[in-house]
């Protein structure tokens, strides 16, 4: 435990991070999922750092790419939040899409344009066409204003695995106010651990 709350303050204190404050501050799911975001979120903080273009932005990517299990995709977005390129060519189709249509993301934009910071959405409930993820997006700065916006989907199956929720026998991950992503009965007595995340703020409920 003293080791993994290390890890969290060390990666807390990088610059634009992604602060997690959790309570109770010992969970141990509450500590692993901050970690978890500290780690994914420093990672595409050195994409971001590294102020791509729609034609560097697949080579920019790659490391995290390679270094992120459960990496599902990533999107290179304008300051109009359109999507200009993609990281996997597969995904062509959604190069041209104007993000502004996603009723579910103009609180994220709205954050994004008054003061551009790290953003977590919560996990996605998928269909069968696409599946469960959870998107990570970071601005990327340029003379102190907004150039664009790095993004990337990760699988909700290996966060969850990452975070010891893989094998629980009961969860509900409440984000915002509305419940997002649950799995079997909690019961009476679930642990209950909360996390300020970026732009976000999630409850989770839990039986081990």
């Amino acid at each position: 435990m003293k080791r993994m709350l290390a890890t969290l303050i060390g990666l807390m204190a990088l610059p634009f991070a992604a602060p997690a404050q959790v309570q109770p501050p010992d969970d141990p799911v509450g500590v692993a999922t901050a970690t978890y975001f500290a780690t994914n979120f420093a990672r595409l903080k050195a994409v971001a750092d590294l102020q791509p273009n729609p034609e560097t932005f697949r080579d920019a990517m790659k490391p995290l790419a390679e270094a992120t299990p459960g990496f599902f995709g990533g999107s290179f977005i304008d300051t109009n939040f359109v999507i200009r390129e993609v990281y996997y060519p597969r995904d062509f189709l959604a190069r041209g899409f104007d993000l502004k249509k996603v009723r579910q993301l103009d609180h994220f934009w709205t954050l994004m344009r008054q003061e551009p910071s790290p953003q977590l959405s919560e996990p996605g409930h998928g269909n069968i066409m696409q599946p469960r993820l959870i998107a990570m997006r970071y601005p990327v700065m340029k003379d102190g204003e907004l150039a664009a916006v790095v993004s990337f989907f990760v699988r909700t199956e290996s966060f969850l695995e990452a975070i010891g929720l893989g094998q629980a026998k009961a969860y509900r991950i409440t984000c915002r106010g509305t419940v997002a992503e649950e799995d079997g009965k909690l019961g009476d007595n679930p642990r209950t651990v909360t996390i300020s995340l970026p732009a976000n703020d999630w409850l989770i409920e839990y039986v081990i």
